[in-house]
This record gives structure tokens, C-alpha cells and sequence, in this order.
């Protein structure tokens, strides 16, 4: 009877460890980099291409900010929320090919006037500088 606990516990313990060891080894495209330095949302948002991200003119509120990937979504539903645009976030991280602690920088921009309200948001890579 003994015998068979300790199967039973040793079966258990080693599956437990096999998937920790799976879920450490994930691959990502973009794998963590929160220990490397990147400039300042402003600067950055400067120093962009506004082919790839302009701020609307007159912006009745704009956000730009340097946060890690798994903050995208509460930064989205933030952003909603401040701006009427209903509080149902878009983004998802199931399946994600970037690592939660990967530096982004997110901007986002609302304006409107009597007739229709717009909003946009880009969420773009700090150490390869390309929209995600």
C-alpha cells in the first residue's frame, strides 16, 4: 500500500514539474526585455514616423505611454471607458506571441465634433519599433 502512494505522489510531483518546466520554456517572438532602457513616451512619440501614428488634431484626449505588454488590455479599457467608447477591451493575450514583460509603448487618441466621435490606439515594440 505504501509502495503504491509513493507511485501515485512520485507520477503526480513529476507531471507537475513537466508542465512548470513546458511553461518556462515558451517561445516568444518577443521574449522580455524589462531590463533593457528605452527613451520616454514623449521622446518616442517624436521621434515616430506619423505615417505609422499621428494624434488627432484638436485631441480631446490623447494617452502615451511606456508599459509592459500584460497592461495593454487594462491601459485599452481605461482609454474606453475615459472616452465613451463602451468598456469591452479588444485585446487578448490568449496565444500571445509576446512575452507579458515586454516593453510597449501605447498611444492613443480621441477626438470628436458634432456629428461623430473617433478613436484610435497603436501599440508598438520599444526595442524594434514595430506596431504589435
Amino acid at each position: 500500500m505504501k509502495k503504491m502512494i509513493c507511485i501515485v505522489f512520485m507520477i503526480c510531483f513529476l507531471m507537475q514539474l513537466s508542465t512548470t518546466y513546458a511553461e518556462s520554456n515558451q517561445k516568444f517572438d518577443y521574449p522580455s526585455n524589462r531590463n533593457k532602457s528605452f527613451v520616454n513616451e514623449d521622446v518616442f512619440y517624436k521621434q515616430l514616423d506619423k505615417k505609422i501614428y499621428k494624434e488627432y488634431n484638436n485631441a480631446a484626449y490623447s494617452v502615451r505611454k511606456k508599459i509592459s505588454f500584460k497592461e495593454v488590455a487594462d491601459e485599452e479599457f481605461i482609454f474606453r471607458r475615459k472616452t465613451d467608447d463602451g468598456c469591452h477591451s479588444k485585446m487578448t493575450m490568449d496565444g500571445s506571441f509576446v512575452h507579458p514583460d515586454r516593453q510597449v509603448y501605447f498611444f492613443a487618441s480621441f477626438t470628436q465634433n458634432e456629428v461623430e466621435e473617433f478613436h484610435k490606439y497603436i501599440v508598438i515594440d520599444a526595442e524594434t519599433k514595430r506596431e504589435l
